[in-house]
């Protein structure tokens, strides 16, 4: 198990329990709940920094999240209490980030690599960071966990599971559209149900890896559909997350129905089918 890494000047640590309302049908924090610990712990550490959203709303602008890989051992329950550790990383055409989650014993149960693009607000498109923000960003930045391949694969259509969703009014952020951490849990609305809780449970059933991008807005009253079928790991995707095998790989692809826009993508990778679920 990697140790636990000590920090720079530029990097933040956020700590919080883990609340009852985060956890899910499995008994362990959900996707989303994690993705939320990452948003707020990088926004913190951004703006602690000088180019967070503070920074940028006076130029009309904010972050958005593009892309976003997590490797995980296991999820938390509730009552856990979590060390959250993040870096900004790699300033190019995005800005890039890492993360690593430890449990209460120090123990790194995930890890993360994410891209940031900085969007006007007004004009919905992808802007630069203000020249005055941009010296901001370390110099030698520590690296970031890397995407699980250099572009995520179509799921087939004919072999799908589908699930139709409405967005609703309490999924968007404060920009206005949808809020990534509510695609990771769409992600996985074409899944049967977890087993019944019970005590003296087994490990519960859940991916390895998540990688996802995200590829376009969408607002409220918007029809989407979610798509997830089976598939072959992207030759460049390595088939264990921490030493422990995931070969089960699994795409999904939300798409907006009127226009048949695709929202965002991603890849999951499994231990055991997630279709196999027993009680």
């Amino acid at each position: 198990m990697p140790e636990r890494y000590e920090g720079t000047d530029e990097a933040s640590e956020l700590t919080l329990s883990v609340r009852y309302g985060e956890i899910g049908e499995n008994g362990v924090a959900t996707l989303s709940s994690l993705a939320n610990w990452l948003q707020e712990a990088a926004g913190r550490n951004a703006d602690r920094l000088g180019f967070g959203e503070e920074q940028l709303l006076p130029y009309g602008l904010t972050w958005v999240l593009t892309r976003l890989v997590l490797r995980m051992t296991r999820l938390p329950r509730a009552g856990e209490e979590l060390l959250i550790h993040t870096w900004p990383s790699t300033l190019d055409r995005f800005g890039h980030r890492g993360y690593e989650v430890y449990d209460g014993s120090g123990q790194l149960i995930a890890s993360a690599g994410s891209a940031w693009s900085v969007m006007d607000i007004a004009g919905r498109a992808m802007a630069q960071l203000p020249a005055p923000l941009a010296p901001k960003y370390p110099r030698a930045p520590r690296p970031c966990e890397p995407f699980s391949c250099r572009v995520i694969p179509r799921p087939d259509t004919e072999l799908a599971q589908s699930c139709p969703i409405r967005v609703r009014r309490d999924d968007l952020d404060i920009n206005g559209h949808v809020n990534n951490t509510r695609y990771l849990a769409w992600l996985l609305e074409t899944l049967p149900p977890a087993p019944a809780l019970t005590h003296g449970w087994k490990e519960p059933l859940m991916p390895k890896l998540v990688d996802i991008t995200f590829r376009a807005e969408s607002f409220p009253k918007d029809e989407l559909v979610c798509l997830c079928g089976p598939a072959k790991t992207p030759v460049e995707t390595p088939q264990d997350v921490f030493g422990r095998p995931a070969p089960c790989a699994r795409l999904h692809s939300i798409r907006r129905e009127t226009d048949g826009k695709e929202v965002c993508r991603a890849l999951t990778l499994w231990e055991r089918a997630p279709e196999a679920q027993e009680a």
